[in-house]
């Protein structure tokens, strides 16, 4: 079995990017256990169809493997890639699907077995999951495309340069659409968590 935290701390992106592109499993596999979820997530931020997300992430995947010799060889982002490649897929997958179910987003890490008292464990989950609950419906009255570059920025931490590269649209329009979606968003400072990030947010930006 790949011990996948060390295997990664040695690696950088692209030193396994170069080692895919020679043919080497293990650089494929650490990089897709490293991002598939993520890009899972951020699928679900494009489409709201579970079988186009989880078919566009495995096509991204089996694509890197089958035209792994012709992978451009010098690439500063990896991450950028995979997500520009997720985008493109979902796009042209749209029209082939109907939206029939709501998508779940996946955990970033694995939920430890043992937390500690159960009741407190349960109360903590029923909470996070309330507030998981009313930030998906806060970003649910957003357009999609607002969502899209808030997350790629914020939750992704992409640039404004790159999130311009992945959507396809200049850098003035990502500013735009993250300008816009904070200010959404600053008029619902009833939940703690979203106020507490807002406030955060807009000193960065």
């Amino acid at each position: 079995m790949i011990n996948f935290d060390a295997f990664i701390g040695e690696k950088t992106d692209q030193q396994l990017w170069q080692q895919i592109r020679e043919g080497d499993e293990q650089a494929f596999t650490v990089i897709f256990e490293k991002y598939h979820r993520t890009l899972y997530n951020y699928g679900s931020k494009l489409s709201p169809n579970s079988a186009i997300v989880e078919d566009a992430v495995q096509d991204v995947f089996i694509d890197v493997w089958r035209l792994r010799n012709n992978l451009t060889e010098k690439i500063t982002s990896v991450k950028f890639y995979l997500y520009r490649a997720l985008r493109r897929r979902i796009h042209l997958a749209q029209d082939k699907f109907p939206v029939t179910e709501e998508i779940t987003l996946l955990d970033d890490q694995e939920t430890p077995a043992n937390g500690g008292d159960s009741e407190t464990l349960l109360i903590d989950v029923e909470s996070a999951s309330l507030r998981a609950r009313q930030i998906q419906n806060l970003l649910a009255q957003l357009p999609e495309r607002q969502v899209e570059a808030l997350t790629l920025r914020y939750f992704d931490d992409f640039s404004v340069e790159e999130i311009a590269g992945i959507m396809g649209v200049s850098e003035k329009s990502v500013r735009n659409f993250i300008y816009k979606a904070l200010t959404s968003l600053r008029h619902n400072r009833q939940i703690l968590l979203i106020s507490s990030l807002i406030f955060c947010l807009l000193g960065i930006f």
